[in-house]
C-alpha cells in the first residue's frame, strides 16, 4: 500500500489486516498489495478517504484487470466520503466545485473544480463537465497488440493472422508470404571483424537456441579506424551459465577486460565505452542453454546513428523508443524531458504509472516512484550520497560500515578500518549505558557527601563549652590509686583478684560507691563515701 503526492508517490506501508485506513490528504496514490503482481490470498483491504464539508472526491482507478484486459475508471463522489474495498491502482483528489483559482500543478475546470494537471487530456472526464478533455491533440496511435502467443511472431502482410515460431525469423527462407520474416535481420555470424564507424551484430542463437549439441564461443573484433572512443550497447537474453566479455583493444587480455555480463543484466540495455577506437566482444554459451544471446550496436563516440538523437555535450545518443521510457539513457536526462504526462523540469517514472518526480528527488536513496526507477542508472548522486559502481546511490554514512550496500562491494573499497554497522550501533548503545551509570554513581557520591557533611555540622553545633571542657579534663584516679596514696582506707571485705582462686558466684550484697568532689579538695583529693546496704553503715 502506497500513498503520497501524485508527482512523488511517497510510499507508506500498512498492513491489510481488515482495519479501516483513513486518508485526508488533498491528493494521493494508492496501490493494492503486491501491485502489479498477484495479490496474496485471504487479504481484506479497506481505505477510507474523507474531505472537508462540501468537498467532492474524484478517484481514478489507474489499472483494473478484467478478463485479460486492462482499463481505466473514474469515480466522483456525491459527498465528502468514499469507502473502497477492492484491488486496484488508483489516484485520489479532494476538492470543491466553484473555486476561483487552483494550485500551480492543477487544472481549473470550467465548473470551478480543480484536478491534477496530469489528468488533462487523458480521455477521461474527471472534471465532470468534460472541460478537461477540450482542445486536446490526438495522441499517436499505438501499434495493435500482437495476436500471437509468446515465442511466436506475426507476419506483417495486410490482414495477415499467420503466426510463426521465432526460430523461423532470419533463417534465409521466406516463411511469410510478404517475406517480412527476413526483414531487418542482424548479422548472425559467430564472430567477425568489423571496421565501420558504426554497425550492429548479434549472436547466432538470437532466434534459435540450437547450439548443435556443443558449446558456442564467438568473438567479434571492432576497429573503427578512429582514435575516438567506441560506445557499445548490448541487449542481452543470456542463459544461466552464459556470459559476454568486453575487452579494451583487439586482444582478449585479462588486464584489458572492461566488463563481464551475465543473465543478471538481461532486463535493460547495458553500455561499455573503450579508451580508443577498438574493442573485442567474446560470447560463450553452453549446449543446454535456454538463452538467446544478444544484439549489439556500436558507434564512435560523438557520432549518433541515423535513427538516434544526441544527448548533448556528453556525446551520448538515444532513440525514439528510449524517449520517456522512465530509464535515463543520457547522463543529463535529456531522453526523459518533455514527456506528455509530466510538467516542465519533471521526469516520468518507468512504466505507465503516470507519476513524475523532480531533479532533487532523483538518486537520493529515497524511492519516489513505485518501481524505484528514480533511483536506477544514476550517473551522479545528490549531496550526502555515495555513487556505487552499479550506478546506485547510498547514504554516505553507509560507506565503509562492513556491509555491501552497493551490491558490488564498491562502498567497502579503500577503507582504512572496516567496522560493521552492528558493532558501531552496539558501541554507541554501550557508551550511552556507561554514561548513564556514571551519572548515577556521581549523583550517589554527592548525596552521601552531603549527608556526611550535614552530620558533622550537627555534632559541632550541639556540643556546649562545658561539655568540651569536660572532655579535655584528666580522668579521675582509680580506687587502687587512692588507697596507695593514703587518701582513703581500704575496705575490709573488698574483693581482691587472685589468679589461683577459682571464680565463684558472688552472693554478697552490692556496694555503692559515691565519689564527689568538695570545694576544699584540689587536684586528685576526693571524699569517698561507701555505703553498705547490709550493715547500713557509711
Amino acid at each position: 500500500f502506497s500513498i503520497g503526492r501524485t508527482e512523488s508517490a511517497l510510499k507508506i506501508l500498512t498492513a491489510c489486516s481488515g482495519k479501516l485506513e483513513q486518508h485526508t490528504e488533498r491528493q494521493g496514490v494508492i496501490y493494492s498489495p503486491s501491485w502489479p503482481l498477484n495479490y496474496p490470498p485471504a487479504v481484506n483491504c479497506s481505505w477510507f478517504i474523507q474531505g472537508d464539508h462540501e468537498d467532492m472526491i474524484t478517484i481514478r482507478y489507474g489499472f483494473i484487470f478484467c478478463r485479460g484486459k486492462r482499463f481505466l475508471l473514474d469515480v466522483t463522489s456525491d459527498g465528502s466520503k468514499i469507502l473502497m474495498l477492492t484491488f486496484f491502482s488508483l489516484s485520489s483528489f479532494i476538492g470543491k466545485i466553484g473555486q476561483s483559482v487552483c494550485q500551480s500543478d492543477e487544472f481549473h475546470c470550467a465548473n470551478g473544480k480543480c484536478i491534477p494537471r496530469t489528468w488533462k487530456c487523458n480521455s477521461m472526464d474527471e472534471c465532470g463537465d468534460n472541460s478537461d478533455e477540450i482542445n486536446c491533440s490526438v495522441p499517436p496511435t499505438e501499434p495493435p497488440p500482437s495476436v500471437c502467443p509468446s515465442g511466436m511472431f506475426q507476419c506483417s502482410a495486410a490482414h495477415s493472422t499467420k503466426c510463426l515460431m521465432n526460430e523461423l525469423r532470419c533463417s534465409s527462407v521466406k516463411d511469410c508470404s510478404d517475406g517480412s520474416d527476413e526483414y531487418n535481420c542482424p548479422d548472425l555470424s559467430c564472430g567477425k571483424r568489423l571496421g565501420n564507424f558504426y554497425g550492429s551484430f548479434a549472436s547466432p542463437d538470437l532466434f534459435r537456441a540450437d547450439h548443435s549439441k556443443s558449446d558456442l564461443l564467438c568473438t567479434w573484433y571492432v576497429d573503427t579506424q578512429d582514435n575516438r572512443h567506441v560506445l557499445l550497447q548490448l541487449d542481452l537474453q543470456l542463459g544461466y551459465n552464459d556470459y559476454v566479455k568486453v575487452y579494451d583493444g583487439i586482444k582478449e587480455r585479462g588486464d584489458k577486460l572492461m566488463q563481464t555480463f551475465s543473465y543478471h543484466n538481461n532486463r535493460h540495455s547495458v553500455s561499455v565505452e573503450s579508451s580508443k577506437g577498438q574493442l573485442t566482444v567474446s560470447y560463450y554459451t553452453c549446449s543446454k542453454s535456454t538463452g538467446h544471446g544478444f544484439t549489439a550496436t556500436y558507434q564512435v563516440k560523438g557520432c549518433c546513428l541515423p535513427w538516434e538523437h544526441p544527448c548533448g555535450s556528453d556525446e551520448e545518443c538515444f532513440t525514439d523508443k528510449q524517449h520517456c521510457d522512465g530509464w535515463w539513457h543520457c547522463p543529463n536526462g535529456k531522453d526523459e524531458e518533455n514527456c506528455p504526462a509530466c510538467q516542465k523540469k519533471e521526469y516520468s517514472c518507468e512504466g505507465n504509472s503516470g507519476l513524475c518526480y523532480s531533479i532533487p528527488d532523483r538518486c537520493n536513496n529515497q524511492k519516489n516512484c513505485p518501481d524505484g526507477s528514480d533511483e536506477k542508472n544514476c550517473f551522479t548522486c545528490q549531496p550526502g550520497n555515495f555513487h556505487c559502481g552499479t550506478n546506485l546511490c547510498i547514504f554516505e554514512t553507509w560507506r565503509c560500515d562492513g556491509q555491501d550496500d552497493c551490491q558490488d562491494g564498491s562502498d567497502e573499497h579503500n577503507c582504512l578500518v572496516i567496522i560493521p554497522r552492528k558493532v558501531i550501533t552496539a558501541a554507541l548503545i554501550g557508551s550511552l549505558v556507561c554514561g548513564l551509570l556514571l551519572v548515577i554513581a556521581l549523583g550517589c557520591a554527592f548525596k552521601l557527601y552531603s549527608l556526611r557533611t550535614r552530620e558533622y555540622r550537627v555534632f559541632e553545633t550541639q556540643t556546649t563549652q562545658l561539655e568540651a571542657e569536660f572532655v579535655r579534663r584528666e580522668a579521675p584516679p582509680s580506687y587502687g590509686q587512692l588507697i596507695a596514696q593514703g587518701l582513703i582506707s581500704p575496705v575490709e571485705d573488698f574483693p581482691v583478684y587472685n589468679a589461683s582462686q577459682t571464680p565463684r558466684k558472688n552472693t554478697g550484697t552490692p556496694v555503692k560507691m559515691i565519689i564527689s568532689p568538695t570545694p576544699q579538695t584540689t587536684g586528685s583529693e576526693y571524699k569517698l563515701k561507701i555505703s553498705r546496704n547490709a550493715q547500713n553503715a557509711r
